[in-house]
């Protein structure tokens, strides 16, 4: 009979125990060897797309759960004891009960620990209504739509109210594959010049980073854990059974298992064509959104189009 110890994988790199196979690549990795596979990634991702300069002021998107948690773990320490480079931390509050607040509470204190800068903005003081509410009025069950669209443009707004040169967001190889699929199904090809590598600069636009987007999901997960001073928050939002995201999410992960490395295959694939779309995106003309004054293509941005319909509906209830 052979033992357990005899029948525990080993690292590849090393003979310690591994806490991950990395079906992608065949290799079997221990906590060191893990930390070091993500930290790598990160630095090449800063190395390949964008050069972060002494002066510059990076935002750092931070809910509290693993990805920016971790996100912002990495760059403090990349970054953190650069001469005249700032680091703050922008959180968002939906409004989503419970969830938020515990998520918040954790943001706050890794910030804290990290001597950075938190700057929290909530649904209800930037738009007039919170997410709860939101969903309580439409009852067609698309919170996570309005969210995704509310999020980003706060995100921006208050980026270039900290006077960020960069807002990082913690958008990992799941996010991303899943975000091309998606864009693919809802015909939105647009959409996929923001999932290239390089972050494109736009009028009115923090430029975004997103360097865990080569980095699975699964191995974030792991990092945040190794790494016990982080505190990441793991629970997931009660609104995300309402999003097509986890139906996508599902079938990449099917045949991921099937086909290793599919999730990286689309990668590559959106980093060959987003650079053409994004030559066509950055020729055409921003306009400043009549309501707020923030870049649209129309008189009146998404957000605000939203936020007056909602608001129309809930008037006539």
């Amino acid at each position: 009979m052979i033992g357990e110890s005899e029948n525990m994988r080993r690292c590849s790199k090393c003979e310690e125990k591994s806490i991950l196979y990395q079906r992608y690549s065949g290799m079997d990795l221990c906590k060191s060897h893990l930390k070091n596979s993500i930290e790598k990634k990160v630095k090449n991702y800063f190395r390949e797309n964008c050069r972060i300069r002494k002066n510059d002021t990076i935002a750092v998107a931070l809910s509290g759960g693993k990805d920016s948690s971790v996100l912002l773990y990495i760059i403090k320490d990349i970054f953190g004891e650069w001469p005249n480079l700032d680091i703050y931390t922008i959180s968002i509050d939906e409004g989503i009960g419970k969830y938020r607040n515990e998520s918040l509470e954790k943001a706050k204190s890794l910030s804290e620990s990290l001597g950075i800068e938190n700057h929290i903005y909530t649904f209800k003081e930037e738009l007039g209504v919170s997410l709860d509410e939101i969903a309580e009025i439409d009852k067609n069950e698309r919170a996570c739509s309005y969210c995704g669209i509310l999020r980003r443009w706060i995100l921006n707004k208050s980026s270039k109210e900290v006077g960020a040169d960069w807002l990082a967001v913690g958008h990992n190889l799941d996010d991303e594959s899943q975000s091309a699929l998606m864009s693919f199904l809802d015909g939105e090809v647009e959409n996929i010049a923001s999932l290239g590598g390089k972050p494109t600069k736009l009028k009115g636009f923090t430029p975004r980073i997103k360097p865990l987007r080569k980095i699975p999901e699964k191995e974030i997960a792991l990092y945040a854990k190794i790494n016990r001073d982080i505190g990441a928050h793991f629970d997931e939002c009660p609104y995300s059974y309402q999003a097509l995201r986890q139906e996508v999410r599902s079938m990449l992960n099917k045949y991921e298992r099937g086909h290793p490395g599919t999730k990286y295959s689309i990668l590559s694939t959106i980093d060959k064509i987003a650079p053409i779309l994004s030559e066509e995106i950055n020729s055409l003309e921003l306009d400043e959104c009549s309501c707020c004054g923030e870049p649209s293509k129309n008189d009146k941005c998404r957000t605000c189009e939203l936020i007056t319909d909602i608001l129309e509906v809930e008037s006539h209830m």
